[in-house]
């Protein structure tokens, strides 16, 4: 198989995502709008030294709103800011080994088609609204949805089997409505059905 060479920078993880969203609820004549946006830009580059500064010069309440989500929705990079503190996000200190390092893996969720040679493609005009994740976050979704983990190493899913799939599991799992996972699921459900919406011509779909 042999993908399309992706060159955009498409944005977010889930966390930076939901704290850029919110900085937008609140509006730019919010006192803390600007932090928002900084903590989301600073998550987004992978900058997590300067991050940690930033969180801790901040005022107490939306330090802890960007803690919060960042523990929730990308535990893995909270780990490496906070290692394993428990108890009140107002009293942890970040870890003394954190650096600025540029985000160099991760996973992106794609919708494809087939070209007329047998690759995968996607359309030009694709917007995409997920941002990037981690590959554990993207290996956690697929196996939680009962697909084979190993996205690097795996063909796209068929659309309509994978829209089957998360939606079979968003309906079992609707009693866990307030967990990672299922949010994880639900973003992913929702981009396939906005693709199978918007472009037609999509067939497939699948981390890369």
């Amino acid at each position: 198989m042999r993908f399309h060479e992706f060159k955009e920078d498409k944005g977010s993880t889930l966390a930076s995502r939901t704290i850029s969203r919110y900085a937008d609820e609140i509006g730019p004549d919010s006192m803390d709008y600007d932090m928002f946006k900084k903590s989301a830009e600073l998550l987004d580059a992978g900058k997590l030294k300067s991050l940690a500064q930033h969180l801790y010069y901040a005022d107490t309440s939306p330090r802890e709103y960007v803690m919060k989500v960042i523990s929730k929705k990308d535990p893995e990079t909270f780990k490496k800011m906070y290692g394993d503190q428990e108890g009140y996000f107002s009293v942890m200190e970040p870890v003394k080994d954190l650096t600025d390092s540029e985000i160099n893996e991760g996973a992106d969720f794609y919708g494809y088609f087939k070209t007329k040679d047998g690759t995968y493609s996607y359309p030009k005009n694709m917007e995409f609204e997920i941002g990037h994740v981690s590959n554990v976050t993207a290996r956690s979704i697929l196996s939680s949805i009962g697909l084979d983990a190993d996205f690097e190493n795996t063909s796209p899913y068929p659309i309509d089997e994978f829209l089957q799939t998360t939606q079979k599991y968003l309906d079992t799992n609707a009693a866990n409505k307030d967990t990672v996972q299922y949010d994880n699921v639900e973003a992913v459900h929702q981009e396939a059905s906005r693709f199978k919406k918007q472009h037609p011509e999509i067939t497939h779909v699948g981390f890369n």
